[in-house]
């Protein structure tokens, strides 16, 4: 799956592609997970909570301590009732709480695109920031300029942090320079936001 325009917290990426694991698919659904988990801080909630699988718990008390210099509590114990409405938690004995998945992460693949006619470094400054989230980043520029840099001394610095670069031209685009995935710099949490993000277009799709 694609989308254009994609919202960032340091700006917008053109292109953002998920390719998602159709078994973890399959297992969310079974626990009837339909439902977008939601916000950034939602998400950041729900990773504190521990799995169900570890036999270890949480209360609302101890999550409202933690976010505290965050959010309210008022803020943390509605964002937890949600997870709860939604099934990605349980309530148990003594109000306990865990997390309930099995299914993280529920991606394969995030792929960023960053387009431009020719302010090539400004693209490439972009694409190094998409690393937050996408195991692979490229820059995307018209083909005669895409195939000079590619061949050229120039490339070395976007082999150095990673990028790749796409020619595009009119009758479609190639890779004319291939990335180094950057797992390393992912930030988790944020690459949950974005695969979230693409949650509900998948349940239109199907």
């Amino acid at each position: 799956m694609v989308k254009e325009e994609f919202y960032t917290p340091w700006g917008i990426c053109d292109f953002v592609g998920v390719s998602l694991n159709r078994k973890r698919v399959s297992e969310r659904l079974r626990l009837q997970q339909k439902d977008p988990i939601g916000p950034l801080v939602r998400i950041e909630i729900l990773s504190a909570i521990p799995d169900v699988e570890t036999g270890k718990s949480t209360t609302i008390e101890d999550l409202v301590h933690r976010y505290q210099d965050l959010v309210t509590a008022s803020d943390v114990s509605a964002e937890i009732q949600k997870l709860i409405t939604r099934k990605f938690v349980r309530v148990g004995p003594g109000d306990r709480l865990q997390k309930v998945n099995g299914w993280v992460p529920l991606h394969k693949r995030i792929v960023a695109l960053e387009l431009k006619l020719n302010r090539v470094e400004d693209a490439l400054g972009q694409a190094i920031s998409h690393h937050a989230f996408a195991e692979e980043s490229f820059v995307g520029l018209p083909a005669g300029l895409a195939e000079r840099i590619a061949g050229s001394q120039r490339a070395e610095s976007f082999k150095s942090k990673g990028v790749g670069i796409v020619s595009v031209g009119r009758n479609g685009c190639k890779v004319v320079l291939h990335p180094q995935a950057r797992k390393h710099l992912l930030d988790t949490l944020l690459q949950m936001h974005c695969v979230e993000r693409f949650w509900r277009t998948r349940l239109k799709d199907n």
